[in-house]
């Protein structure tokens, strides 16, 4: 069972009102079992040859970017998740370390078990140690699988969720290469089929004025945001089932400041409704408008993140009432220059309520990007 925190949401202003209502759910975005073994063994292996070489265990963990042409925003989930592996196999971590541990990341295709018949979409993620001096020490690699490493890497992407898990990868690694991106109006859809969309509007005094996504050479979906900007996210589920949602803003959860709930939740979005997520989350009484800045000022500086920013993600799975049945369909078990970012803005009024929900797995991932 997973704790879950019901999002009523009302924003005032003079003249302005608007209301709608959503889910935070108590659980952990990298809390992803096969990213937290890969990682784990990750750590073991760093214990091991830190062990072998006599090496102090203590290191500061910087950046793990991905490469320019995915442009992905998820370097720094992983830096949060590989500390947390690092300090529960003994090894300290701080800014005043004798070793250094960096890594980068990509996208391949790999056989998932030795007995598969067919290659999967996986996140091979390399770390390298250095010593103080920058020299390399030593390189491990390991690959991850499953719907988080296309969440990490920023893709747009929708998958049945009934498919085999050969039809599965099947499709998804021909999304990457070709995404189903389908721009409805001022909608950004993973496909033309899918239930689920993302838009973006700014706020102009007590006006929502939508902002029309255009795709870029890779069928990308971008939006033009100014310095300045205010801006609202609206979440659209069209399904006969709820959806939970994971928002990352520039690589960061919109929870990522929470003062009385997980900073790794999701929303949850009633069948046949939309929701409008003006900010970031703080407490159920208040939060901080989503407004563009210069990088310097943004969240995503502030937490380390200097790759894939200026961008925009939801992850879309369904959710259900744990005492409840689950939805019919859904499978048993569970470096450029950067200009603008989002910074917090103006405080917000908000309240929220806490319920239970378990959630299935990701159905579909929207990426809008507004820097190119």
């Amino acid at each position: 069972m997973t704790a879950s925190i019901m999002l009523h949401i009302r924003t005032l202003t003079l003249a302005f009102s608007f209301f709608c209502s959503c889910t935070l759910l108590s659980s952990v975005a990298h809390a992803d079992p096969l990213l937290d073994q890969g990682l784990k063994k990750m750590a073991t292996e760093i214990g091991q040859f830190l062990d072998e070489e006599g090496l102090p265990k203590h290191m500061i963990v910087g950046d793990f970017t991905g490469t320019p042409k995915l442009k992905a925003s998820g370097g720094i989930e992983i830096s949060r998740a590989i500390v947390e592996q690092l300090e529960a196999a003994g090894i300290k971590v701080s800014d005043d370390g004798p070793l250094q541990l960096m890594g980068k990341f990509k996208l391949k295709e790999a056989k998932q078990h030795l007995q598969d018949d067919f290659e999967s979409l996986a996140l091979e993620i390399e770390a390298l140690i250095l010593d103080s001096e920058d020299e390399e020490l030593a390189e491990l690699p390991i690959s991850v699988f499953g719907s988080i490493a296309l969440q990490l890497a920023g893709q747009t992407v929708d998958v049945p969720p009934k498919a085999s898990e050969k039809q599965r990868q099947e499709t998804l690694i021909h999304q990457v290469d070709h995404p189903p991106t389908k721009i409805d109006n001022v909608k950004t859809k993973p496909s033309p089929t899918s239930p689920f969309s993302m838009e973006i509007f700014v706020l102009k005094g007590n006006q929502m004025s939508p902002c029309k996504p255009e795709l870029d050479s890779q069928s990308r979906s971008f939006v033009q945001l100014n310095k300045g900007d205010e801006y609202i996210v609206r979440l659209t589920n069209d399904a006969s089932f709820e959806a939970a949602v994971t928002l990352t803003i520039d690589g960061v959860n919109m929870f990522v400041d929470a003062q009385d709930a997980p900073k790794d939740s999701r929303l949850i979005i009633y069948p046949g409704t939309h929701v409008d997520i003006p900010g970031w989350y703080f407490t159920k009484t208040h939060s901080k408008a989503f407004e563009i800045g210069g990088y310097e000022e943004s969240v995503a500086k502030r937490v380390g993140n200097s790759t894939g920013v200026g961008m925009i993600t939801a992850a879309f799975s369904a959710s259900w009432d744990p005492k409840g049945p689950r939805p019919s369909d859904e499978p048993g078990g569970k470096s450029k220059s950067i200009n603008k970012a989002t910074k917090q803005g103006r405080d917000l009024d908000k309240n929220y309520v806490q319920l239970d929900r378990e959630f299935g797995q990701i159905r579909s991932i929207i990426t809008v990007r507004y820097d190119r």
